[in-house]
């Protein structure tokens, strides 16, 4: 299966996520004949655990079905990245699964597995303009912003558990931090929870004391917590003589970086106690920093259940089908409409995380000490 040919969809037949690995290699043959299909796994970086993650559960479950696997991680470098696919389909590769550094920088490449007829499906962020995406795996990611705004409300007190208005009027002064610009994710993450929090922002009871709630203003480059450590280092100054109630914090590297950054300026104490900060990924840093109180929240994603969608959608494409998908209308690249299977995600907090994240084997409860 070498050749790189896309198999032929039948329109009808669709692949049911939770069926992924049954039957495993004997139901394409490819231990059967020798001829085991190779597919391409390209992810941005190593200098996040959750994509380390992501590309080794890819990897074993398609290892599972009898492929052979090329897992590659390009380090947050386009040009790396833009050079593995190259590679992955000068071998021939039968699909290939990509998490994209930059949403907008694979037009060409991509072009290329077109003319080789490979299949190409979009790993956890969008790959933006270009017709040759062919299927994306995702969460909800409207809904992860959503729920962002929603746990720093509520770890404000301005909503209750149940997500309703409080008597609580504030104000509060709370900073923003958004994702990377190249990453479409960013943009829908930041777009969802400014939904929920702008009303609060215009009536006054929240505030931004720095004034930047743009998200260009409020990016952070390559999501690398060291930038995210730069800019809220220059915020500080602002808190000298205000206290700093809570951080909207897009991902978990960041919102460590958040807490570090504020620590050095006292809080952490029973006189003063740290900002509500959000998150999301569920790394073990923040996880095991919420069952100590510290963050306040995180937004899980399990990465098992991702892979066995992204999967599910190569399974199908090699066995000739039509992959499932459960969303038709929502992620338009700028040249089309991406099929998409969109996976829901779930807080975690300090009430909930041994339920959510031990008791769903995710992490020990040794490892969050």
């Amino acid at each position: 299966m070498r050749q790189g040919k896309r198999r032929p969809a039948a329109a009808a037949t669709a692949v049911a996520v939770a069926g992924v690995l049954a039957g495993c290699a004997s139901a394409t043959g490819a231990e059967d004949d020798g001829d085991r299909p190779l597919v391409g796994v390209a992810m941005p970086t190593t200098t996040s655990e959750r994509w380390i993650a992501d590309g080794e559960n890819v990897q074993d479950q398609l290892l599972a079905l009898g492929y052979d696997v090329d897992l590659e991680y390009a380090e947050n470098d386009v040009p790396t990245q833009v050079a593995q696919l190259e590679d992955m389909i000068a071998a021939g590769a039968d699909a290939l699964v990509i998490g994209s550094i930059d949403g907008v920088a694979l037009k060409d490449v991509l072009g290329e597995a077109a003319a080789a007829d490979i299949p190409v499906i979009a790993y956890d962020r969008l790959i933006r303009e270009s017709g040759d995406v062919d299927y994306y795996a995702t969460f909800d990611n409207a809904r992860v912003g959503v729920q962002q705004a929603t746990t720093l409300l509520q770890g404000l007190g301005l909503l209750d558990e149940a997500g309703d208005r409080t008597d609580v009027t504030g104000p509060f002064a709370v900073e923003l931090f958004a994702g990377s610009t190249d990453d479409n994710n960013a943009t829908v993450f930041f777009d969802g929870a400014m939904g929920v929090l702008q009303p609060y922002l215009d009536s006054g009871v929240l505030t931004v004391p720095s004034g930047e709630t743009g998200f260009e203003e409020v990016a952070t480059d390559k999501w690398d917590p060291k930038n995210a450590t730069a800019r809220m280092d220059t915020l500080l100054p602002l808190y000298a003589d205000r206290r700093l109630d809570g951080v909207l914090s897009p991902y978990d590297g960041i919102s460590i970086a958040v807490l570090d950054a504020v620590k050095t300026i006292g809080y952490g104490t029973a006189d003063q106690p740290l900002p509500v900060v959000t998150g999301q990924d569920a790394e073990l840093a923040s996880a095991k920093s919420i069952a100590a109180g510290e963050q306040y929240a995180t937004v899980y994603k399990d990465t098992r259940q991702l892979a066995e969608v992204a999967v599910s959608m190569v399974r199908a494409l090699l066995d000739g089908a039509e992959p499932e998908t459960n969303d038709s209308r929502s992620y338009d690249n700028g040249v089309k409409v991406v099929p998409s299977f969109l996976l829901t995600p779930q807080v975690v907090t300090e009430q909930n995380y041994r339920q959510v994240l031990v008791a769903g084997r995710y992490y020990t409860a040794e490892e969050l000490g």
